[in-house]
């Protein structure tokens, strides 16, 4: 049997949706993909992609670690018995734990969930001993793979969407065996982070050059309250500060003067290392990790020199990236641009990929390499391929097609209804305002008008459905949409007035008019929302409408050891369908291995048991 803060997952679960799932009341709350604050968002993304070029590349300034110098300087944080030796393994004498986890901040009560099972210990069935179990350690080392913050990664979003949900969890676990064991932290950043500039990145993750004080390295409000039990502290989150942040630079701007920010974000137990937001580690004899940023673009000359560099033949190499190499089965175009940026093949050389991005679990195999997609760190979901005739089928996913098209379905009315924000009823509501400022003056249809919408809303449609990857199929989904939204104004204003002669009512032109304007945004909301649903169901873009959907379930991490002679990398993937439900329990979603194809495998004799790792 297992300790008690030991957790025994379940299998994975079959690929049927539930009826219910259970969403976060604290805030911060998950952002809304069509609210306005994640239309905040949309504005730094705006001016980062406008200064984030070869021109000015906060990139330029970095000094990425040397291989040598970075291993060591791991190896002594982690208490190595020997931290001048040449890779990790070497150096603890013993396999390595790393735990993954991506696209965290988003939702508070979804991510401290997630961080539970982060900090937690598993027991598992060992798999080099058929019929024994293995208690599975939390990671020597723990990688965020990107995105570390929603819908900006500033110091403000990390703190109250990262930091503060984690220490806690981590708090929860202060007498859990070997949990004071000193442990790092690394991070590759996504394009959510590079919004800020990485400014949030960089607090959470550069190596300190100075110790933290007691407030900086709290990461909690200082705020206590008594009821709480076990140091429990409420945060306290001011859903303006983003925009208060702004008006302060600005009158700070004014006067000359800067505004304040902390000084570091910190979590408990764990010591960042990194130089740049780029990095590269000797895991084993013959393995190495790589963290490579490709901004919001590309892979700058830099880091292509750096990675170059360290391209040996005889060497396998574990890649974490910020995008997928393969999203939804197909290939894409952001992650095969990194590959190929780094001269590197999954199938030639055999790469172990960890990503994440893609709001999902999914795990091909190419020839020897394997690509793992984890992105289930605390944000919405995205959907599995639903429509994937001639496309590979994945050795493991979560949530299956089944469960994404049920999903898929309630796409429009979760819309029409606010639950994504309104600004798709503003949209709609401004483009119909012409049509029905001729019908209030007139009293009449107004056809001209009427085109003039459905051409506007069509390449409305043709804009959020990203037409440029499927232009053909999605500008006839989005005319057809266009002709819906055109003809909504027409039908519902005389529908409005049929049934106000049939009522026997005297309403005024205005009136009918606005009744028949409220009706014709409602339907032509759904409309849109319909679209959305049907470009998912199509596989014609596939973020949009569970962008929309904001669903809190299906969250993961992946947990791996490192075998010490770099020859073979266990993974195993611990999840959660309804993470807010107290009745949820954590599955097993996912148990793979990858066999390093550069590694000269030592005997068995040569390789101990795991760190921390216990047989039950």
């Amino acid at each position: 049997m297992a300790d008690d803060d030991v957790v025994a997952p379940e299998p994975a679960p079959p690929d049927r949706p539930l009826l219910f799932y259970r969403r976060g009341k604290r805030s911060p709350r998950a952002i809304a993909w069509f609210g306005f604050r994640s239309f905040w968002g949309h504005l730094w993304h705006l001016a980062a992609s406008v200064i984030a070029t070869e021109d000015i590349d906060s990139r330029g300034w970095m000094h990425p670690d040397e291989q040598d110098v970075l291993t060591r300087r791991v190896a002594k944080r982690l208490a190595a018995a020997d931290p001048g030796a040449p890779t990790l393994t070497d150096a603890l004498g013993q396999d390595l734990f790393v735990d993954f986890v991506a696209d965290t901040g988003d939702d508070y009560d979804v991510s401290r969930a997630v961080a539970k099972l982060v900090v937690a210990r598993f027991e598992v069935d060992d798999p080099e001993r058929p019929g024994e179990r293995l208690t599975l350690p939390r990671g020597d080392v723990l990688v965020f793979g990107g995105d570390t913050a929603y819908p900006v990664a500033t110091d403000f979003e990390i703190h109250n969407r990262v930091v503060v949900p984690f220490n806690l969890a981590l708090r929860g676990v202060r007498s859990a065996e070997g949990a004071s064991r000193p442990r790092v932290l690394l991070g590759i950043p996504g394009n959510h982070d590079w919004y800020a500039g990485l400014d949030g990145f960089g607090r959470l993750f550069r190596a300190r050059r100075t110790k933290l004080d007691r407030a900086a390295r709290a990461g909690v409000s200082s705020l206590q309250a008594a009821s709480k039990p076990k140091g429990e502290v409420e945060l306290e989150v001011d859903p303006l500060a983003q925009v208060k942040h702004f008006v302060q630079w600005v009158e700070a701007f004014r006067v000359g003067r800067y505004v304040v920010k902390r000084p570091a974000l910190a979590l408990e137990g764990y010591e960042p290392v990194q130089s740049a937001s780029y990095w590269s580690l000797r895991l084993a004899p013959s393995l190495d990790l790589w963290g490579v940023d490709r901004q919001l673009r590309n892979v700058d000359f830099r880091q292509r020199g750096y990675f170059g560099e360290l391209r040996d033949a005889d060497r396998g190499v574990m890649l974490c990236l910020a995008d997928p190499v393969h999203a939804f089965l197909a290939p894409n175009p952001s992650g095969v641009g990194v590959l190929d940026a780094l001269d590197l093949s999954l199938e030639r050389d055999g790469l172990l990929v960890l990503t994440g991005d893609t709001h999902h679990y999914c795990r091909q195999r190419f020839g020897p390499g394997m690509h793992v997609i984890a992105g289930g760190g605390g944000a919405f979901l995205h959907p599995a391929a639903i429509a994937r005739r001639g496309l590979p089928q994945p050795e493991a996913e979560f949530p299956g097609p089944k469960v994404s098209l049920a999903l898929a379905l309630q796409v429009p009315w979760q819309i029409v209804h606010g639950r994504s924000g309104f600004l798709v009823h503003a949209v709609v509501a401004a483009t119909l305002l012409p049509t029905f400022g001729v019908m209030w003056m007139t009293g009449s249809s107004a056809p001209k008008t009427s085109l003039v919408t459905t051409i506007v809303a069509a390449v409305f449609c043709m804009l959020l459905g990203g037409w440029r990857q499927r232009p053909l199929p999605v500008a006839a989904l989005s005319a057809a949409t266009g002709v819906a939204v055109g003809l909504v104004a027409p039908v519902v204003h005389a529908a409005v007035g049929y049934a106000a002669s049939r009522l026997a009512l005297h309403l005024a032109p205005s009136v009918t008019a606005f009744a028949a304007y409220a009706l014709s945004v409602y339907t032509g909301t759904l409309a849109v929302g319909t679209y959305l649903m049907m470009l998912t169901i199509l596989g014609l873009e596939q973020h949009q409408a569970f962008s929309a959907l904001a669903h809190p379930g299906y969250k993961h991490f992946v947990r791996l050891r490192v075998k010490r002679d770099g020859s073979r990398v266990h993974g195993w993937v611990f999840g959660r369908v309804d993470p807010l439900s107290k009745t949820d329990k954590v599955v097993l979603v996912d148990s793979f291995v990858w066999d390093n194809p550069k590694a000269k495998a030592l005997e068995p004799s040569a390789s101990p048991a795991p760190s921390g790792a216990s047989l039950a």
